[in-house]
């Protein structure tokens, strides 16, 4: 058995587990892994501003504590630290919140259009709205303006903003038409005029003029048809006093109507009553007689038979007029004439008076002759025309 001390045999270096004398060549690394590497240069990518801040400020609330720590003044100090760093982060992360400023107006206010513009009221009431945005507003005004016909706009008064959107505000008229509008100011600048409304103060009464029939014209129907004009429409009503009978109607944008009304027999009082579109009244009154249109007169003599001989001392010729409903005719004129045999022609003119009746005497003077006379009469009126009638006289021996 051999020693180990004192063996030849020289030990074997350790093997690297490569043979010698063939080089070694490295795989070179994935492409797509080394895109996705970041490398140094992204490694020292700054932090960003709000981070930076935070640790700073960390950085000095530890610097500051560990003094206070050594000087006996924690409670207090931390507590102040702490707020001032809510306050800094606070600041930092907290949406920022505009201050309110008074603008100028955007808006006009708005004028509420009257159901009709006609009126008789001096004063009306108008109903102003503002925008929601100067409601409390002290300061923000409305602004008045009125134009009236063929003239510009003028300012006529400013009223004050109230605590609610709505405004009643009493505005005096001048008689025509009124053009109202108004502006809004606030922070010394004033806004758009309003849309216009318009008022017109109208204080005549319409004036209803009748075309047709004229006045105590007599109609031979039972119903008159009336027309006439008035102020464009105008509201009217026609009542007939004779049979109590009235009708509604109204006046066209031109001004012009025509209705028809029943009738009685005889004379037909009617009164038309026009209330135009701003509540004025006007009247206007009508005679309409429903018959024949011819008036009705009736000559009787005080004899009709004589004695040429011995005559009477005087002979009278009476004449009763009527209107075409039979009533007694005052004011018709009556022109009497008398033919006597053996005389001259004797007339006289004559008023009939309140019961439509008119005479005339005359004296039997001179020698009568036997034969036929007649006496007649011509009645003349202004709205009946004229009519005659007569007798005859007979004159025996």
């Amino acid at each position: 058995m051999t020693s180990r001390r004192g063996s030849h045999v020289r030990p074997r270096p350790p093997s690297s587990g490569r043979p010698k004398g063939y080089p070694v060549k490295a795989a070179a690394p994935d492409h797509r892994r080394v895109r996705q590497y970041r490398g140094l240069d992204a490694r020292r990518r700054r932090a960003p501003l709000v981070t930076r801040t935070m640790l700073l400020t960390g950085v000095a609330v530890l610097a500051v504590a560990a003094f206070v720590v050594a000087s006996g003044a924690i409670g207090p100090v931390l507590s102040t630290l702490a707020g001032g760093f809510g306050t800094a982060i606070g600041k930092l992360t907290a949406t920022p919140v505009p201050t309110q400023t008074l603008a100028p107006p955007t808006e006009s206010p708005r004028i509420a259009a009257p159901a009709q513009p006609f009126t008789n009221q001096e004063t009306v009431e108008l109903d102003v709205s503002v925008p929601l945005e100067v409601v409390g507003d002290t300061t923000a005004r409305v602004r008045f303006y009125l134009a009236l016909e063929g003239l510009e706009p003028a300012p006529v008064f400013d009223v004050a903003v109230q605590s609610t959107s709505r405004m009643v505000v009493p505005f005096e008229l001048t008689e025509g038409r009124n053009n109202i509008s108004a502006t809004l100011i606030r922070a010394g600048e004033e806004s758009d005029h309003s849309p216009i409304v318009t008022y017109i103060l109208d204080l005549t009464p319409p004036k209803i003029t009748i075309t047709s029939p004229k006045n105590n014209q007599a109609v031979d129907a039972v119903q008159v048809s009336i027309k006439g004009s008035t102020q464009a429409n105008t509201t009217l009503i026609a009542r007939n006093a004779a049979n109590g009978t009235s009708i509604a109607s109204a006046a066209g944008g031109d001004g012009s109507f025509q209705f028809g009304l029943p009738l009685a027999p005889g004379s037909n009082e009617i009164e038309i009553t026009g209330t135009d579109p701003a509540g004025n009244v006007g009247t206007a009154k009508l005679t309409v007689i429903q018959g024949s249109d011819e008036m009705h007169v009736r000559l009787t003599a005080s004899r009709y038979t004589f004695s040429a001989s011995k005559p009477p001392p005087a002979i009278q010729l009476v004449v009763l007029v009527t209107d075409p409903a039979g009533n007694p005719l005052e004011g018709a004129t009556a022109f009497f004439t008398l033919q006597i045999p053996g005389l001259a022609p004797i007339s006289n003119q004559v008023v009939t008076g309140p019961d439509g009746r008119a005479s005339f005497t005359t004296p039997l003077i001179g020698e009568l002759e036997r034969g036929d006379g007649t006496g007649t009469v011509l009645v003349t009126h202004e709205l009946y025309g004229q009519s005659t009638d007569r007798v005859t006289l007979t004159f025996q021996k």
